[in-house]
This record gives structure tokens, sequence and C-alpha cells, in this order.
């Protein structure tokens, strides 16, 4: 009999303790469906600011009154103090100059935001100042450079052809006087790639320090890519016209690294070595010197880099 008696009791308790959270559960959601008229603090942050241009001052604010639904006002109450930021883009607002630095805006995009932030409409949502107030500053502005950075592992014999290319290859950068006054050029993020053998033409943001803005926000990386073979040449050394010399060799020979595809138009020709002529008398052996070689080859060696001479009388 006892024991029955005690889980007789312990379903009693349990089947009160059920009826008083159902009761607590109808009690709040009658409180949040009643409809309450209640006056708020938002934080204001604009988005989309021209690049020319910046807005200092990040501590606007606006009370707004909210008449709605505890449901809907539970959107701003459940969010932390720090989360409640509207965000106004400035490609959204119809602002309009007031003076110098000042700009105006109407409330009704307030409103908007608000009532978009709480699942509300703008019916629900009022902002006292017809106009609203923000201040805007132009920026020192300087044309600089823009180059792109890589970082490509190659097949072997594949390399760079070329620099690597940035279109556009220049851009405004916007800034404090004293913040773009060192900018020389701006570089754009790396461009990875591995076991690379064709062309890459990719997309890649700008490197932009902090503070300072751009009229540019990404471009386009043109990087040309060819294979490359070794190759050898001999050439002529060529004395000064002043200078009576007889040379011992009298040519060089030259060896560099050079395109496929430019293989067949370089020949020797394409080079000119000379002696360091100053040397004469000083010493037995007179250094070559590479004088002109075409652009697109890479120099290995030049072979060799001292001659022996005899002066003609």
């Amino acid at each position: 009999m006892a024991e029955g008696s005690g889980n007789q009791n312990f379903k009693s308790i349990t089947g009160m303790i059920i009826c008083i959270i159902i009761a607590a559960l109808l009690w709040i959601i009658i409180k949040l469906t009643v409809e309450y008229t209640v006056t708020e603090p938002f934080a204001i942050r604009f988005t989309d600011i021209p690049a020319d241009q910046i807005i200092q001052n990040e501590n606007y604010r606006v009370e707004a009154t909210m008449t709605t639904t505890g449901f809907k006002l539970m959107n701003y109450y459940l969010k932390a103090p720090k989360n409640r930021e509207i965000q106004l883009s400035l490609k959204d607002i119809n602002y309009k100059k007031i003076n110098f630095e000042t700009y105006s805006y109407s409330k009704r995009y307030l409103e908007e935001s608000i009532a978009e932030f709480i699942n509300a409409t703008s019916n629900e949502v009022q902002v006292a100042d017809e106009l609203q107030y923000f201040v805007m500053s132009k920026l020192a502005s300087k044309k600089v450079k823009i180059i792109p950075q890589t970082s490509f592992d190659f097949e072997r014999q594949y390399n760079y052809y070329g620099e690597p290319i940035a279109i556009p290859d220049s851009a405004t950068v916007f800034g404090t006087s004293k913040d773009i006054q060192d900018i020389q050029y701006i570089q754009t993020e790396v461009v990875s790639r591995k076991n690379v053998i064709q062309n890459i033409d990719t997309k890649a943001k700008l490197a932009l320090k902090e503070n300072i803005q751009c009229d540019v926000n990404e471009v386009e990386i043109v990087v040309n890519v060819e294979k490359y073979t070794e190759a050898e040449v001999e050439v002529p050394i060529t004395i000064p016209d002043e200078t009576q010399l007889h040379l011992f060799p009298n040519k060089v020979k030259i060896r560099y690294i050079v395109a496929i595809k430019d293989y067949p138009i370089i020949n020797d020709i394409s080079f000119k070595v000379a002696i360091d002529s100053e040397s004469i008398f000083l010493n037995e052996t007179l250094p070559v010197k590479l004088l002109l070689y075409p652009n697109n080859t890479q120099i290995i060696s030049i072979n060799p880099e001292q001659v022996e001479y005899i002066v003609v009388q």
C-alpha cells in the first residue's frame, strides 16, 4: 500500500508540474502576442562608402519607437547590445549634400531597415526626426602602379614568359595625405599554382593597407608561360677602334636559356661582347663584358670570362 501510495503522489506532483509549465507557456505566448510600444536605441553603420570618401565617426545612433508584438520585439532584446546595429548602404539611400561635408537622408530608410531587423513592417517603426544627418569627408588621392604577386611551381622546362600583367595596370588609392604619401605601388594578393605548363588568366584582389581605399577592388592577372630550352652561340669579341690588339681567343661561347618559340630568331648577331679596355697594361688578361643580349633570354655563362692579349705596335 505504501509503495502504491507513493507512486500516486509522484504522479500527482508530476501532473501538477506539467500543468504549471503549460500554464506558464500559455501565459508567455499570450504576453508575446500582445502589442507593446517601446523606444530603444540602434547603432548605425554606413556601408558602400564611395572610394574617395570617408565617414570617420562610427558612433552614429538613433532611437526608434516600435509598436508591435512581443514576438517581434524579441528579435531586438535577444541580441547582444553590440549586435543591435543597422547597416545603411549608401548605394541604397538617396542622400543629399547639405554643406561642405554634411549630408542628409530621409528617416524612411532607417524605419525600413529597423523594421527588417525586427521582422516587422515599416508602419510599426517610428523615428522622430524626418531628416537624418552624417558627415562624410573627401580623401586625398594618388594614382599608382599595380604589381601582380604570383607563386608558381612550374613543370620541368616551363617558366614565366615575360612579367605577369595586371589589367588594369594602375589604380587610384584614397586616404589621408599622410597615409598615402609613401605609397608608390600596390600589390595584389598572391596567386599560387602548381604544375604549371600553360598560360594563366585569373582574378586577384588588391592587398590594401588599413585605412586605404581604392577605386579598383579586383584585377585580372595574365601570366604567359612557355617551354624553355638551353642553347649556345659563339660570338666574336669586339675591340675598340682606337686599340690595336690580338685576342686569344677572339670569340666566346655564350650559353643561354630561351623559349622554344623564340629559339629560331636568336643567333650570334643577337649578342655583343667586348673587352674591358681600361684593364690594358694593368693585367695579363682582359675581362669580357656582355654589352647586348636579347631580353627574352637568360644568360647562363660566358666562356671564357677572361682573354689573353697582345698589343700590336
